[in-house]
């Protein structure tokens, strides 16, 4: 039966992604990135059937899949760029696979290519009963002459004269205006829906009954069909009949989603069911039942999401003098089932993972990047050997720690000083427990591990996992300091970023990401200007979009000014970007103060969940403060001198230098007058 799937994507250096992998993922072809000075290969059983569309612009290197991609990350190397829009769609099983790639190129030539875009197309036929293509578009078009052109353009607001218009800080007013639609929420449902035109025509030509819909359950029905009110007129009993069969329709298809929902999940948890004993079966039908959800990996990952947000919801209600006792009770007994069927499913995807795939080393991969080795072994229903298996660990790590870059670099001060709190807490234990043998923490560096065998098996099994989380957190915090020396480094070139202090780093970081976003080397006189008249970064569009952002009613896609964004996401920068707000006059005071409320029980929310969560966890909090105040704080001659030090330490070395050789001069000058005048005599 012919199904309707199609999912889009960004991919960008924003999340840690890049063009010549994917594309190299996608297609099965080896290719060497440029930027990063190797070379992806991905090994498939079956090799996809790739190949390129390109519009009438486009240079003749577009259709070389390496020059393309290795292009496309060089003309686009700010650190959020979006490299390519990728799309994922499902084939028609009822078509050849001659008429499903006809079908495919007519639809990607005629709502992207003739647009302008360039199509890496890669169909996929490794599972004959879900073939799926993916699409890798690029997101600038071609100049006539085949050159990149622009995405968008910078124009100035003029008055009704035609004259340029100003900030009361004396900076031209300025909007950005696109030059192509591409990146418009609307064009997905219009693509989405243009797909699902294109199959049903070709079913229809070939006298199939199948038909696929890009909407929702809901649109297609259950929502779509509304009762009519039955009154009290000569309609009536036709009305109750009317009614009668829409419920009787809904009633039908929610039987049927449910049977197909439960196909579905029945299909996603097969390799675990297989290696589940008797006693465990049993243990998982009763958490169903508690968790009111089928068990697997992803219904718990759900879950876990859903149970969050509803018991921040009740949280807030009680705070303001609801009873929610009741609710709060049954969330925190399914937060218990679900902690405890989490750790049965862990066993159980160990065991797995040791049986279908005996060459890995469990010891050496986390219950994490285990979990998603069987979610895709699901996925694709087949076990991975060779390299195609060491290809997705790798993957999958990568991932995996993409997502904790994410999360951690969005607010790295709070991360800090939580990850020292727990370092210092396995620091702690594992001291503990060698003092008992008359051992110091340093021994087990020093022994390399040997000491362990000293301990019975289970304070060696803590003294392992706290040594393990120990390398965790350490790398990690190489993540964050990495995140706040690549800023700070090249915006201060002379500062010595070693030796500075997390937290000044913190507030350092705050202002270089609100006011110097491009990473621009800032000199002394540059910090002054900054100091003494802070420019407003954004317009009073910007900042209107920025507070219906902080209240939930605008989503991150309405937003086009990436640094706007970045400023939004980024904790420290919310206040600086509020106290800019605050001196906006065109703003009401009601929205700014609907924003801060908002932003407020925010932070709240998440604070009490992982103080819950996360034992030793430290909120930290950001005052609210105007931008000229924070600059002045913050750009004291202290820090200054912290911020060039080396280079007037380069200028005191290269003047001790210069005075050195000329007084070197000097004595070889008056060394050779005293030589000439003795022969004169």
């Amino acid at each position: 039966m012919a199904i309707f799937h199609m999912s889009f994507q960004n991919i960008s250096a924003g999340k840690m992604r890049s063009a010549v992998a994917s594309a190299s993922y996608r297609s099965g072809e080896k290719l060497f990135s440029d930027k990063e000075g190797k070379t992806y290969s991905y090994a498939r059983d079956v090799k996809p059937e790739a190949f390129i569309l390109t519009p009438k612009n486009a240079p003749d290197w577009a259709k070389d899949r390496q020059k393309l991609w290795n292009e496309v990350e060089d003309k686009d190397r700010k650190a959020n760029s979006r490299y390519a829009k990728e799309f994922n769609v499902a084939l028609p099983i009822e078509l050849s696979t001659e008429e499903q790639k006809e079908l495919l190129t007519a639809y990607v030539q005629e709502n992207f290519v003739n647009a302008g875009m360039v199509a890496d197309v890669a169909i996929h036929r490794d599972n004959t009963d879900n073939p799926h293509a993916h699409v890798m578009l690029t997101n600038r078009p071609f100049n006539p002459d085949g050159t990149w052109g622009l995405k968008a353009k910078t124009q100035y607001i003029l008055d009704e004269n035609g004259n340029k218009t100003f900030t009361k800080s004396g900076f031209p007013k300025q909007r950005k205006v696109w030059l192509v639609d591409w990146d418009k929420k609307e064009k997905i449902t219009e693509w989405r829906h243009n797909w699902a035109t294109a199959v049903n025509k070709v079913l229809e030509a070939k006298n199939l009954l199948d038909r696929i819909s890009e909407k929702s359950y809901e649109e297609q029905g259950i929502d779509e069909v509304a009762t009519q009110h039955e009154g009290i007129n000569s309609q009536k009993e036709k009305r109750q009949e009317f009614n009668q069969n829409v419920k009787q329709q809904r009633q039908a298809e929610a039987e049927v989603k449910n049977a197909n929902e439960k196909i579905y999940n029945q299909r996603r948890v097969q390799t675990l069911q297989r290696h589940y004993s008797f006693d465990e079966k049993k243990l998982v039908s009763q958490y169903s039942k508690q968790l009111k959800t089928f068990i697997s990996l992803e219904n718990l990952d759900e879950k876990k999401r859903m149970l969050f947000n509803w018991k921040n919801s009740a949280i807030i209600k009680q705070a303001i003098g609801e009873d929610m006792t009741k609710q709060l009770a049954t969330i925190t007994q399914q937060e218990k089932s679900l902690n405890e069927v989490n750790e049965l499913l862990d066993k159980v995807v160990n065991r797995t993972v040791t049986k279908l795939y005996p060459d890995v080393d469990t010891e050496l991969f986390t219950i994490a990047e285990q979990r998603e080795l069987i979610k895709e072994t699901d996925s694709e229903q087949k076990v991975f050997t060779g390299d195609e298996l060491k290809n997705r660990l790798a993957m999958i790590r990568t991932n995996i720690v993409n997502q904790q870059i994410v999360a951690l670099t969005k607010c790295p001060y709070v991360s800090w000083l939580f990850l020292e709190k727990q370092q210092h807490h396995a620091e702690d234990t594992i001291t503990n427990i060698v003092a008992q043998k008359g051992y110091k923490f340093e021994d087990i560096k020093r022994t390399k591990g040997m000491m362990l065998q000293n301990f019975d098996s289970k304070q060696q099994d803590i003294l392992k996992q706290n040594i393990k989380t120990l390398s965790i957190i350490g790398e990690t915090k190489k993540i964050v300091t990495t995140q706040y020396n690549n800023v700070l480094s090249k915006t201060f070139p002379n500062m010595d970023v070693d030796k500075t202090p997390v937290k000044e780093k913190e507030r350092l970081y705050t202002a270089v990401v609100y006011y110097n976003p491009e990473l621009k080397a800032l000199t002394r006189k540059d910090l002054e200007q900054l100091k003494n008249n802070p420019p407003m970064q954004f317009t009073t569009q910007e900042h209107e979009q920025g507070l219906a952002y902080l209240t939930g009613s605008l989503n991150a896609d309405g937003i086009k000014n990436n640094n706007l964004l970045r400023v939004l996401e980024n904790t420290g920068t919310q206040q600086l970007f509020i106290g800019e707000v605050g001196q906006d006059t065109n703003i009401p005071t009601k929205k700014l103060e609907q924003a801060k409320q908002a932003m407020q029980q925010n932070k709240q929310q998440q604070d009490n969940y992982r103080k819950e969560k996360m034992t030793g966890y430290r909120a930290v909090n950001y005052r609210e403060t105007k931008p000229s105040d924070y600059l002045n704080k913050l750009l004291s001659d202290a820090l200054m001198v912290l911020l060039y030090s080396h280079s007037q330490d380069q200028q005191q070395n290269e003047h001790d230098e210069l005075e050195y050789e000329l007084e070197k001069k000097k004595r070889q000058n008056r060394k050779k007058g005293r030589h000439s005048s003795t022969i004169h005599r």
